[in-house]
């Protein structure tokens, strides 16, 4: 059965920040197919700054996913949008959907949620990208998936902590998914003073709040002048700071994608994840990895193997020679 054009819609944004930026070609789709019907995202209250300036987006409500099902519920309510689409693949998304009353609730079909949604998509099965996979979404209302590249506009701010030195690059070193996925820091620092010695550029480290005695940690550690964007900093401002940078050094992370969609260059460090979930905009992506090892993409919390060898023995040297490709 197909999904009846919306006179108001909303979309729950994902959960991690690499999926919410990699759903952006769902939306403007959305709003190309139905340029008539308001447009509401529902996600995260950090996400807002970061969606800032989107044409295609009437409004944002900010979701506490430690909220209770129904102060979800009825804050989505207040919307009065007809139609909802879940980009969360959870049960409690589909409950908190059905218990806000939308008369269409769209998602894919997972561990029998479908009960819950009144048009389910097939489950994924195989690794693909993940801006495909969302814009699969729109399959709902009969209309044919389009993925178009992921755009973040960049409004012009007055960032108080910015640096006065116009070069300089960003690090993001820290990763939600884990320690697995995180190059050690000491490795980190390596490859920092290793690009601050080609090249006279000023490296600032970022990360989210509790990341902040990492963050310090490779400060420190590092031989040559540095910033530390402060706990405070949202990310609207980590957004136009990203835009300015001459690269991105980072892990498999949501800051990626960040960078990706306002045009910077992103030099990312693999292991245990695998990049058929991300691989977008990779005309000025280099996904650096111990390519050597077999078990690179297993996607575990925890290395089974002593010493950790896809972080461990990725030589720093690599990373300061793939940054020389990006520098202006």
């Amino acid at each position: 059965m197909t999904a009846s054009p919306p006179s108001s819609l909303m979309v729950r944004l994902p959960n991690p920040l690499g999926d919410a930026v990699m759903a952006l070609p769902l939306l403007s789709h959305l709003k190309r197919q139905f340029p008539d019907c308001s447009l509401t995202l529902a996600g995260n209250p950090a996400y807002q700054s970061l969606f800032n300036g989107l044409a295609y987006v009437d409004y944002f409500i900010g979701i506490d996913n430690d909220a209770t099902i129904s102060l979800q519920a009825k804050i989505l309510r207040r919307q009065q949008c007809d139609t909802i689409i879940l980009c969360p693949n959870s049960w409690s998304s589909a409950i908190v959907a059905y218990r806000a009353g939308f008369k269409q609730r769209i998602g894919r079909h997972r561990h029998g949620r479908s009960l819950l949604l009144t048009h389910a998509l097939p489950v994924i099965s195989q690794p693909r990208l993940m801006t495909e996979l969302y814009s699969e979404l729109i399959e709902a209302f009969n209309c044919d998936a389009e993925v178009t590249p992921v755009s973040l506009p960049c409004p012009k701010l007055d960032i108080e902590w910015a640096p006065k030195q116009a070069h300089y690059f960003m690090v993001a070193p820290g990763a939600a998914f884990g320690e697995t996925k995180q190059y050690p820091l000491t490795l980190m620092a390596q490859a920092i003073d290793g690009i601050c010695n080609r090249h006279n550029l000023l490296p600032i480290l970022f990360g989210a709040p509790n990341e902040q005695q990492s963050l310090t940690e490779l400060s420190q550690s590092l031989n040559h002048s540095n910033l530390i964007a402060p706990p405070s900093a949202s990310l609207g401002e980590i957004k136009y700071m990203l835009s300015n940078a001459q690269f991105l050094l980072c892990m498999d992370s949501g800051a990626r994608h960040i960078a990706a969609a306002v045009d910077t260059p992103q030099i990312v460090v693999f292991g245990p994840t695998n990049p058929a979930w991300t691989a977008h905009a990779m005309d000025k992506a280099a996904f650096v990895s111990n390519s050597t090892l077999d078990c690179l993409g297993c996607h575990k919390k925890t290395c089974p193997i002593q010493g950790h060898p896809c972080m461990n023995n990725l030589d720093p040297q690599i990373l300061v020679n793939v940054a020389s490709r990006f520098i202006a």
